[in-house]
């Protein structure tokens, strides 16, 4: 495609307010946009596009001359300057997005708020191979709050409110890549409230990425219920046809499942190749602690990468409730008029029979955090060396704990 051309099939666009092809128009990844500023710069090394935008309407001129120098600076390998002009083309565009009555905008704001968090990533690989400070990314932040701004107010038309919740997913993914997860509640709260626009009214595919993020900080902030809640939200919303993005999601429900106490079928694990877990499980199930030990030593920084390791660190009381419970059982059928008396040293050969030696101060260490924990109902008797667990449901299920550190 010509510039000429790529500039009239933009300008008919525009003319006839059709949002989504203009949205493929305004992409950084069109072949057509790519090939015609190629062809435009060819012989031509003084190429100036805002000669040749400037028939298009007022604001969209401005935009698409550096929208395309922005492309063209990306085909120099000058992913810096081309962040700069990604920048410089947000401006006008921002203003086209408040002066125009028409949510058809929407479409295309979706491309240029996602031109600018990849060109961002770009500038940044490019600053830290020079062996500069990688800022774009954060700049693209603030860059993108005033799009968020703009998307809410929406300015003659409240249907460009849908235009946000795209944004806040960008930022999303913004703030957990720069480690600033803090900036995330500010935006959630907004989505939150009655200012937005219903949740539902939002394309399906930005409702679970919203979702999946919202259920990753809520792993951080150690609110497992509110986790489960919206990770489950995003399996049961995603495309049937979307494997990878099912089994992204599960990689981080599963284990909050199981912190609550509920163990996943094999079938779900197999049909996601999600095997990293079946030991874990597997070690649930049977109370062993050393099968347990042993697959978060030799997955450790599989699990560290996934950021699932310190979630699923706190299985580790999980597996010795149950290693208690089966000591408990044996004990009840030995000597069932003490049944609730469970001597420690029982726990102890329990433990020691898994490979951990444990002196008797590390023994009731781990039952009395059991017992702090909410795995257990009962106390301890230092002197006796026995805990003392409750007559009804000693063990109440693994949801009533309390997982937070």
């Amino acid at each position: 495609m010509s510039f000429a051309a790529y500039l009239q099939a933009v300008g008919a666009c525009i003319a006839r307010q059709d949002g989504p092809q203009l949205r493929d128009l305004v992409t950084i990844d069109s072949g057509a946009a790519q090939q015609a500023v190629m062809q435009a710069r060819q012989g031509n090394p003084g190429w100036n596009p805002a000669h040749a935008t400037s028939r298009l309407p007022e604001g969209w001129a401005e935009f698409f001359s550096s929208h395309c120098a922005c492309l063209a600076a990306l085909q120099d390998g000058s992913r810096v300057e081309a962040y700069e002009k990604a920048v410089a083309a947000l401006h006008p565009f921002l203003k086209v997005f408040r002066e125009d009555a028409g949510a058809w905008v929407v479409s295309p704001m979706h491309s240029v708020v996602h031109n600018l968090r990849s060109v961002a990533q770009m500038a940044d690989h490019e600053l830290r191979r020079a062996g500069q400070r990688p800022d774009k990314l954060g700049d693209c932040g603030d860059q993108l709050r005033k799009c968020f701004a703009v998307s809410l107010q929406a300015p003659g038309n409240k249907d460009k409110k849908l235009a946000a919740l795209d944004i806040v997913n960008l930022s999303i993914k913004i703030y957990f890549r720069l480690n600033t997860l803090r900036l995330c509640k500010n935006l959630m709260r907004t989505v939150d409230s009655r200012q937005f626009a219903a949740f539902n009214a939002f394309p399906a595919a930005q409702r679970v990425t919203y979702k999946f993020y919202v259920g990753r900080l809520a792993v951080f902030d150690e609110n497992y219920q509110e986790a489960r809640a919206s990770l489950e939200y995003a399996l049961q919303h995603c495309h049937r046809a979307a494997q990878r993005n099912k089994a992204l999601v599960l990689k981080y429900l599963v284990p909050v499942q199981l912190l609550l106490g509920h163990l996943p079928s094999p079938a779900l694990v197999a049909a996601h190749q999600l095997h990293q877990y079946e030991p874990i499980i597997a070690a649930m199930r049977s109370g062993d602690v050393k099968l347990f030990n042993n697959t978060m030593d030799a997955q450790q920084f599989r699990f560290i990468q996934e950021g699932t390791y310190l979630l699923l660190e706190k299985l580790r009381y999980a597996v010795f409730r149950r290693l208690l419970r089966k000591v408990h059982a044996v004990h009840a059928k030995l000597e069932p008029e003490k049944r609730a008396q469970i001597p420690l040293a029982q726990f102890q050969a329990a433990l020691a029979m898994q490979g951990l030696e444990l002196d008797m101060d590390e023994v009731e260490c781990i039952a009395a955090n059991l017992i702090f924990r909410k795995y257990v109902k009962g106390y301890l008797s230092h002197k006796a060396k026995i805990m003392v667990v409750a007559k009804t449901d000693p063990f109440p299920p693994l949801d009533t704990a309390a997982l937070a550190d």
